[in-house]
């Protein structure tokens, strides 16, 4: 399959597949004029080649936003992207953004790769913890 073609998941047709990465992340939301509008703090559901799902407590509204979380050696981590929707998920109250990534292929790789390692590394650590207990 080319990566041209749509992936069909759960009635879904998505370009690209979904990966969990569950990450905590602060955001900064900008305009259309590059002027920053506001902050926050807010958590990865899943992450693709061409972008990722936020789950925030407020609505994002903004252009544009910079993704900021920390990887495994403590080495801050930013993406660029672009807000593509919000809608409020009336099941847990918050709100869940698409964002898709900007900026050179390269960066995004490198940023998806250490969001995901970071996401098992964790999970595997609360999986020991939970057999040892």
């Amino acid at each position: 399959m080319s990566p041209e073609q749509p992936v069909s998941n759960q009635g879904e047709k998505r370009r690209y597949p979904r990966i969990e990465a569950i990450n905590s992340v602060i955001y900064v939301l900008f305009d259309e004029k590059g002027k920053k509008k506001a902050t926050g703090r807010g958590q990865t559901l899943n992450l693709s080649q061409t972008g990722v799902l936020l789950k925030t407590a407020d609505p994002v509204e903004g252009v544009y936003v910079v993704l900021v979380t920390i990887d495994l050696e403590g080495e801050k981590i930013k993406i660029k992207g672009r807000v593509r929707h919000t809608r409020k998920d009336e099941s847990s109250n918050h709100y869940l953004t698409g964002i898709e990534f900007m900026g050179p292929k390269e960066e995004q790789v490198q940023v998806i790769v250490s969001f995901v390692k970071a996401y098992q590394y964790r999970k595997l650590q609360a999986k020991k913890k939970k057999h040892s207990s």
